[in-house]
């Protein structure tokens, strides 16, 4: 009878034990899978899969980071896993995981991660669902809802320019002529975009054709790429961000020695530059103050904006009031910066130094601009043959 008591009680304790043991595995469990669920160690589990094969970062990476907008962007995904793979080894890279504090306690947290101190990823997530465990312990189900593999040499106070789905747009702005590069892959130039005018062609577009901006507008992208253009010489020029996601690329054509040898066959554009110079302080002879010998000799196109100002200088009372001077030398002289933009239109780059004696005193007058010459076609326009359309100030640029 005392036998069989024992041998009862010592199931009893085993069952109990057993139990005990269960529940503490199972607390257990539920107290690792709680500390897993925060953000930042969801994702760097999440880290222990990354590759091209599995794991949510590299499957959402392969569809929407490297096969964007510009084509297969073959530098940044090589930029993408060869970080990965200097994560194993003794030199691995050094991963951290910080919670973005905008979005902390968010159903949608964002989770910022570094490699070796410089930016890598933003990952966001998304609450699929929550499981209520000892019905005290919420726990939260992730789903990554965007990564974005970020630029190492970003400045980390320049916002991104995510859309709702979380993924980058871009507007880039392109002189006409040039080639859109994202990572150093080409854009097509069918891809959608706007054309706007250029400032600096306004008074010579009614005569000719010239280039206009073209504004694209990218989305979809996720990862943030470097913007540049091929410009006419086919030299990359790097574009300059004007606001987060804005990036404009300069409309600095590049010049050519087929341009040079085009412009000596058309005119003398230094000579041109100082007989206008001349016109401006009343030192040119002829009726109306010189102002038929300028229309001639400088080649104005009537009509352009070029030509009404030298009528209207010639007509006003101000041109009476020049103060005497003699021009006492020409000094830096420079043609420069031979551009062309398409068969009927040329510019080129005059400075020159103009030094007088005005009252007794030593003065100089800087001629500092870019003339526009076009080839005009149409007679109804004016006589078939080449002429100066526009000239456009290029003090403070240097």
């Amino acid at each position: 009878m005392k036998s069989k008591f024992w041998r009862i009680y010592i199931v009893y304790l085993l069952v109990i034990l057993a139990g005990l043991a269960a529940l503490h595995f199972y607390v257990k469990g539920i107290m690792v899978d709680y500390e897993k669920q925060d953000p930042e160690p969801y994702v760097s589990e999440m880290f222990r899969h990354v590759n091209e094969k599995d794991g949510q970062i590299g499957q959402y990476l392969e569809e929407h980071a490297f096969n964007g907008p510009a084509g297969e962007l073959a530098a940044t995904k090589e930029r993408f896993y060869s970080i990965v793979k200097s994560l194993k080894g003794d030199d691995a890279a050094q991963i951290s995981f910080e919670e973005d504090p905008a979005h902390i306690g968010s159903m949608d947290p964002v989770v910022n991660v570094t490699a070796n101190g410089k930016p890598f990823l933003r990952v966001g997530l998304h609450e699929a669902e929550k499981v209520t465990k000892l019905m005290i312990m919420n726990i939260s189900k992730w789903d990554v809802s965007s990564v974005t593999l970020l630029d190492p040499d970003r400045d980390a106070s320049t916002p991104l320019n995510l859309d709702e789905n979380g993924l980058l747009s871009y507007t880039v702005s392109v002189p006409e002529g040039f080639t859109l590069l994202l990572d150093g892959q080409a854009v097509s130039a069918d891809a959608p975009h706007t054309e706007t005018g250029l400032p600096e062609f306004e008074y010579v577009a009614p005569f000719t054709e010239v280039p206009s901006g073209m504004q694209y507008d990218i989305k979809g992208l996720a990862a943030e790429v470097r913007v540049s253009a091929l410009n006419n010489a086919g030299d990359e020029v790097a574009a300059v961000q004007t606001a987060p996601g804005v990036y404009d690329i300069p409309a600095n054509f590049a010049e050519t020695a087929e341009a040079q040898a085009a412009m000596a066959g058309i005119a003398d554009p230094l000579y041109i530059g100082e007989l206008w110079s001349q016109f401006m302080t009343d030192d040119v002879g002829g009726s109306w103050h010189g102002f038929y010998t300028v229309v001639r000799e400088c080649k104005l196109l009537e009509g352009s904006n070029l030509y009404d100002l030298a009528d209207r200088w010639a007509s006003s009372v101000d041109i009476t009031f020049v103060s005497n001077h003699v021009i006492t030398a020409w000094n830096k002289e420079s043609v420069s910066n031979f551009i062309q933009y398409n068969e009927n239109l040329l510019s080129c780059d005059v400075y020159f130094e103009k030094e007088m004696r005005v009252a007794g005193q030593q003065r100089v007058d800087v001629f500092d601009n870019r003339m526009y010459f076009v080839n005009i076609t149409d007679p109804a326009i004016a006589a078939p043959g080449w002429y100066l359309a526009d000239m456009l100030s290029l003090a403070g640029t240097h």
